[in-house]
């Protein structure tokens, strides 16, 4: 066992990790060629699908059609060339053909009976397991990429899931991807149960190892409560009854961010989220973030409060949870911190009885400030940094170097300006060329401006001192270093009485390359805590004494105080050591009956001084229930006397079946200067009613309604003053939730009445209907959507990388060795795809009111197919409609987007709109089957280099017929219109007529082998600019063998003939040409599939292709693949 696990582990350690711990799991990328694609042989689960685009962003579910059962896809050829689908296939105990007698044993009828039979020694053959006694899923499998127009390009995946016994006492488990978090793939997380963890694990009763991605977490700590997401090893250990012990160390995978924001009306986002020092091009590690809203955590979720896009550090929250311009809202989260190389180490003890308990924590994190990742200190810089100590805002150099000419980079050449030694932008390749990195320091401070935009990167442009925004500079990243060191026990003397304390000390320093300040980087934090039982009858009294000291540049992993501790006692500024005390007193029944009364202390040395009081009470009587929360603060500080008054008051009483409640909120908080006695603007108050009626069961079926009305007061003229009042509507429900009806209800409506800016009114709705008919002969679906929002102008550079591992070709349409943004095509050869498009960050946003409709409608009579008559007649007929539409326009004044279907070009800014019909004759039958296909789609784009819109028209008409049993025929045709309008690219508009003819005759020679030929005729006009014109002959070749040991041999060989009219070095032209010459073309490509054992595959794939004018190309990949 020992030598397998060595075996086993050494194949690791020559594979990357793969991202699924199914041993279902597929994961394909296809070029597509037609609508509708067969995915696999057998059906696949729908609890698991994504359809990833040429960018890796996830396809919206309305632009595509799934068959599950069939295995089909059906998505718009001409709007996405090249896809990725994920999958599960169904186990194949599921989809395996079970019969009492085998076919294959059927032979013709003979008089020679003595060649049926033949006497042999049955042998069993003993397949060898590569991890006997252990449950395994997944794969390993390596491969190489190679061709004569590429590199040769490695290709390795892991997906594996391992679990069970090595021995009586120590067990494993594993979950190993190939997978590389942060990154998330699919833009807006939708689900995270898939979220990535690789480790490996072994354990026993009383110890554990773990190594790989790990949650290093601590709950058991007030000043070192932390959870965060590490690479690296884990070990925990029970020592004995009582004693525990742990130990850490890792690879940090991000650092702790907190972002603050504050909500605007009727604006759902998304919104930008930036880092520690403003950043914007930040990555999110994914599933680290924590969003509080006027400190209430929310869920993440598509049917909860909110998604996030990680790449882009976006947040959109959804439709049922409208946001106000009173909402604070802060999100914590990871972001991934490549400066330098991050360690951490955690180590951990702890002892604990029945009365006593103490435990001790000592946590690590450093860079290593000798191995910097994304910046190449130079001594210089290093220097700089030295002499700046903790100031952020010291911490900049000049960025220029010297470097090769490169035309995937932007580079500068030296010129003298006014005297001034000056960047100006160059392709010179005789030149001396910098790669310089422009920095925005600020509204008139820096001497450059952006001049344009190329696929590459933004230009900048000298325009002299004061007059731009950007300079010629980088912002240097200090290492820095963090430790914490904590110990904490609790000791219970009686039942009634339990004593708690903690002493923490941490060391931080900001700056490594720095020597200044560093006496202030030590300090300390201390935590004592007494609850007393005073008496325990039905009710009980208890007692609580609570006292924090904390020094001023004390600091620890995350945060440790509430999420909103300055605003709960109005603290501007953390300054001096903190003195915090806390009293409780309260009697409780139980957690739904009780009353509390708190009095809190805090002083800042000698900046603060505060002192706040706090009721807090809940009582449930019957049919009622009742609960209030109130405090009153009274604070000083160097500069200001400050009174803040709070009050949340709700009560329901419950009519049976329905209730009836109430809500009050207030708050008043007074900021005054202790030597004039006026009003700091940052005062305000606020009342807050509200009613509501509710009737039914809120997990089941329900309807809430209710109104809210709230006043807001700011200070004008040193006064309160009323600045705007709102008036809330809103409505919840589930009204139908059965079988075969699913009818749900939500609305938000809000005015606001502002008494110095124009008012503003808002609506949020969404309405989900699923109904089913006729045991299932007609099935509706309907979601319908209001909202607001923005439609970011999204930036994007394309980047160079290993040809075959990227989604994009570069086409040098004007030969200036300059790569522009209309020169990039989705390739569609693979050895061509050398170039990434890389979304940058969004700081552009447009307002927008947006109207959402989907809408699928399903004929099924397929299942009277036992029945006789007309219904007989019409179960040979299936069809499917789906209606997709994301309208989003220009928010202008009051008005609302109700119609989706207004589809007028002016305001319109973002549109998604597709709609698809099949319609099916003997579907899947193979006995005069027929598919009539509509579809047309629209949809408009916002770029920072302009909008695009694309429209699609489709009529496609699919016949099969097994002519006998030998011999299929297969006709397709269809008629198609496409249209691209870009906004600032003419080059690149085009509008196609497309009409095609694909016949294609099969001969059977079993279900496992067969020969095809087939015909394809293309016919393109493009009716605008250049009036292109292709007329394409295609004729081809297929063979498919699948062998009895499974062993598959697949090849066709295709030849074009392409009589192209037009410039064929164009956008156009790349399109309609799809990638191929004018002329005779050629393409061919082999598969041949191996099983050597029970769990080796062998697969070896080789394409080539031919044109008139140039040489041909080959390219081949061979892997090797165990599946377990």
């Amino acid at each position: 066992m020992i030598k397998k696990l060595f075996i086993f582990f050494l194949l690791i350690a020559t594979a990357g990790f793969s991202q699924r711990n199914l041993k279902e799991f597929r994961s394909k990328k296809i070029n597509v060629k037609t609508d509708t694609i067969q995915i696999d042989s057998v059906s696949i689960n729908p609890t698991f699908f994504k359809l990833l685009n040429s960018k890796g962003d996830s396809i919206p579910k309305y632009k595509y059609q799934v068959d599950f059962p069939k295995a089909k896809l059906i998505i718009n050829a001409k709007e996405y060339r090249k896809i990725t689908v994920e999958y599960l296939r169904f186990p194949d105990f599921l989809t395996k053909v079970y019969a009492p007698l085998d076919e294959k044993l059927i032979v013709p009828n003979t008089n020679r009976t003595d060649k049926l039979y033949s006497l042999t020694t049955n042998k069993k053959k003993q397949d060898f397991k590569l991890f006997d006694g252990l449950k395994t899923q997944g794969f390993i499998s390596r491969g190489i990429t190679t061709g004569n127009n590429q590199n040769a390009v490695t290709n390795a995946s892991l997906d594996l899931t391992l679990e069970g016994k090595l021995s009586k006492e120590v067990g494993i488990r594993a979950n190993i991807f190939d997978t590389n978090l942060p990154l998330q793939q699919n833009g807006y997380s939708q689900s995270l149960t898939d979220f990535d963890r690789i480790f490996i694990e072994l354990f026993s009763k009383n110890w554990k190892v773990k190594g790989g991605d790990v949650s290093l977490n601590n709950k058991d700590s007030y000043f070192l409560n932390f959870d965060k997401q590490v690479s690296g090893i884990q070990v925990d250990a029970n020592l004995s009854e009582h004693f525990s012990v742990g130990a850490s160390g890792a690879i940090v995978r991000g650092r702790f961010s907190a972002f603050n924001f504050v909500g605007v009306e009727g604006n759902q986002g998304p919104y930008k989220i930036f880092g520690p020092n403003n950043e914007a091009n930040i990555v999110i590690v994914a599933g680290s973030d924590a969003v509080f809203i006027n400190g209430v955590q929310l869920e993440r979720g598509e049917n909860k409060d909110y998604i996030i896009d990680y790449n882009l550090a976006e947040i959109r929250f959804n439709t049922t949870y409208p946001i106000t311009n009173d909402m604070r809202i802060r999100v914590e989260f990871q972001f991934s911190d490549q400066n330098y190389t991050r360690f951490i180490t955690y180590e951990k003890a702890q002892y604990k009885n029945d009365k006593f308990s103490i435990s001790g924590f000592f946590y690590n994190e450093n860079d290593a400030k000798n191995q910097p990742i994304q910046q190449s200190l130079t001594n210089d810089q290093k220097q700089i940094l030295a002499n700046v100590g903790n100031d952020i805002t010291q911490m900049v150099a000049e960025s220029a170097f010297e470097d090769e000419f490169s035309e995937n980079r932007i580079q500068y050449r030296k010129v003298i300006v006014g005297g001034i030694e000056t960047f100006e932008f160059s392709t010179d390749e005789t030149a001396d060329l910098f790669t310089v990195t422009f920095s925005n320091v600020g509204v008139n401070r820096g001497s450059y401006v952006i001049d344009s935009a190329i696929a590459t990167g933004t230009i900048y442009r000298y325009v002299g001192a004061n007059l731009g925004n950007f300079d010629p500079v980088v912002r240097l990243v200090a290492p820095t270093s963090l430790q914490v060191a904590v110990v904490n026990s609790e000791y219970n003397p009686t039942a009634k009485t339990k004593i708690q304390a903690e002493l923490a000390y941490s060391d931080n320093d900001q700056n490594l390359f720095s020597s200044i300040d560093d006496e202030k980087n030590q300090q300390v934090a201390s935590k004592l805590k007494w609850d007393q039982l005073i008496f325990d009858t039905t009710w009980k009294l208890k007692s609580t004494i609570d006292y924090e000291f904390v020094q001023e540049n004390f600091r620890t992993v995350q945060r440790f105080r509430s999420v909103e501790f300055n605003r709960d006692w109005n603290v501007r500024q953390q300054l001096g050591n903190q003195n915090q005390l806390s009293t409780r007193l309260w009697l409780e029944k139980d957690e739904n009956n009780f009353l509390s009364y708190r009095f809190n202390h805090l002083n800042f040395s000698e900046s603060f001084n505060g002192n706040k009081h706090e009721i807090q009470s809940k009582i449930n009587r019957e049919n009622l229930s009742f609960q209030i929360k109130s405090s009153l603060l009274s604070n000083t500080s160097n500069t200001e006397k400050d009174n803040f008054f709070r009050l949340y008051a709700k009560g329901i009483y419950s009519l049976g079946k329905s209730w009836l409640g109430g809500f009050i909120g207030a708050e008043t908080n007074e900021i005054q200067n202790r030597n004039t006695n006026d009003f700091n603007t940052l005062s305000h108050q606020f009342q807050e009613y509200e009613g509501f009626y509710g009737i039914g069961d809120s997990t089941k079926v329900f309807a809430k309604i209710g109104l809210n009305y709230r006043v807001n007061d700011s200070i004008k003229s040193n006064r309160f003053t009323q600045i705007n009042n709102r008036n809330t509507l809103y409505l919840d429900s589930r009204l139908i939730q059965n079988e075969n009806t699913n009818l749900s209800l939500y609305a938000n409506y809000r005015f606001t009445d502002n008494k110095f800016e124009p008012n503003a009114q808002s609506l949020n709705s969404r309405l989900i209907y699923n109904q089913q008919f006729f045991k299932r002969f007609l099935n509706l679906g309907t979601v319908y959507e209001t909202s607001s929002g923005n439609v970011a102008q999204q930036d994007f550079v394309y980047v160079k990388t290993e040809p075959g591992q990227g989604f994009y070709t570069w086409n040098d349409y004007n030969n200036d060795g300059i790569q522009q943004f209309e020169e990039f095509e989705i390739a569609e050869f693979q050895d061509q795809a050398e170039y990434l498009r890389v979304p940058l960050p969004n700081i552009r946003f447009l307002p927008t009111q947006k109207a959402a409709l989907k809408q699928s409608i399903t004929l099924n009579p397929t299942q009277w197919k036992t029945q006789k008559g007309w219904r007989k007649w019409m179960s040979h007929f299936y069809n499917q409609t789906f209606l997709t539409i994301n309208n989003e326009r220009k928010r202008e004044g009051d008005g609302f987007n109700f119609n989706p279907f207004n589809l007028a070009e002016e305001g319109l800014l973002s549109l998604q709109f597709n709609i698809r019909n099949s319609f099916y004759y003997n579907r899947n039958l193979q006995r005069y089957s027929w598919i009539y296909t509509y579809g047309t789609s629209r949809n408009k784009q916002q770029f920072s280099i302009g909008n695009q819109e694309n429209n699609a028209l489709i009529h496609q008409l699919e016949f099969q017929h097994k002519l006998s049993s030998f011999w299929l025929l297969e006709v397709a045709s269809s008629y198609g219109e496409n249209k691209l309008d870009t906004e600032n690219f003419a080059n690149r508009n085009y509008s196609l007529i497309n009409k095609e003819l694909n016949p294609k005759l099969s001969y059977l020679f079993n279900r496992d082998h067969r020969f095809s030929v087939f015909y394809h005729l293309k016919d393109k006009k493009n009716t605008v600019a250049g009036l292109e014109t292709l007329n394409q002959h295609k004729i081809g070749v297929n063979y498919f063998y699948l062998t009895k040991k499974k062993n598959q041999i697949s090849a066709d060989f295709s030849m074009f003939l392409n009589n192209f009219e037009g410039s064929a070095n164009s956008p156009v032209g790349y399109q309609m040409l799809e990638g191929l010459q004018e002329g005779r073309n050629f393409t061919w490509n082999a598969l041949f599939n191996q099983k050597i054992n029970s769990f080796l595959n062998l697969s070896l794939n080789y394409f080539g292709r031919k044109s008139e004018n140039a040489k041909a190309i080959h390219s081949g990949t061979v892997q090797l693949k165990a599946i377990f």
